[in-house]
């Protein structure tokens, strides 16, 4: 028929001539970054993702956290340092992977377990199980999480240290927030955020072992406006912005 024109028919058993053949070597693609919208739409939306289907439909309209805690969830997790931004992506720090190695397998971590108690308030509100049983089951949780995380134990943080410029004796200890020095009769403290900017262990080293860094782009001023500059020592060791100058490499 007109239909059948150009459609190729094989017979069972026949054999058909390979005239080409190739190989092709792909890549499989990780999942993209979280993003914050991103993340919060993972979490209102987790309970689809849970295995066991009766945990699931009892589950299917929740997620971790509520509208109203979820971005706060977010906030929390900065302020204790287990994420950072990296542009618009959200990446563990090396605090939060090790939170994580450590409570992925606790039931701290479990998130089916809300669907389990969904499902188990449920059968409650249809007087098909005792409100005893569940606060039982809740009791026997609770002494099982606190047993695990009380067993965890956390490695010493590491620290980077730097000749102190100032007294020439001490050691300036690298922290997460604050870089300062070890020689109590120094006093030598340097926050690491300067205005909207966090100095870098690149900066600090800069900083400490030339007196300034090198010209920092995108501070934001109390009025909004942006500039650069470098952060510098003054002669008191106080931290102050230093302006490059603007008639220097200008021809004459």
């Amino acid at each position: 028929t007109e239909a059948n024109k150009g459609t190729a028919r094989f017979a069972e058993g026949e054999q058909i001539p390979v005239t080409g053949y190739g190989t092709a070597q792909r890549k499989t693609m990780p999942k993209p970054l979280y993003t914050e919208a991103t993340l919060l739409a993972a979490m209102e939306t987790c309970g689809r993702n849970i295995t066991d289907e009766k945990a699931k439909e009892a589950m299917k309209e929740l997620g971790i956290g509520t509208p109203a805690t979820r971005a706060a969830i977010i906030t929390t997790l900065f302020k204790r340092d287990y994420i950072e931004r990296s542009g618009k992506a959200l990446v563990p720090t090396e605090k939060g992977l090790y939170i994580y190695e450590a409570v992925k397998d606790m039931q701290v971590a479990n998130v089916e377990l809300t669907g389990s108690w969904e499902k188990t308030l449920l059968q409650i509100e249809q007087h098909t199980l005792e409100t005893r049983s569940f606060m039982h089951s809740i009791e026997s949780f609770t002494s099982q999480v606190t047993r695990e995380v009380l067993g965890l134990k956390f490695p010493a943080p590491k620290q980077h240290s730097l000749p102190c410029p100032k007294c020439g004796t001490g050691k300036v200890m690298i922290r997460p927030k604050v870089a300062k020095c070890d020689n109590l009769d120094c006093g030598l403290l340097v926050f690491r955020k300067v205005l909207n900017k966090e100095l870098n262990e690149q900066h600090l080293e800069q900083l400490f072992s030339s007196g300034a860094t090198k010209l920092i782009k995108g501070f934001k001023g109390k009025k909004g406006n942006s500039f650069d500059a470098a952060v510098a020592f003054d002669d008191e060791f106080n931290v102050t912005l230093a302006f490059p100058d603007k008639k220097r490499g200008k021809k004459r």
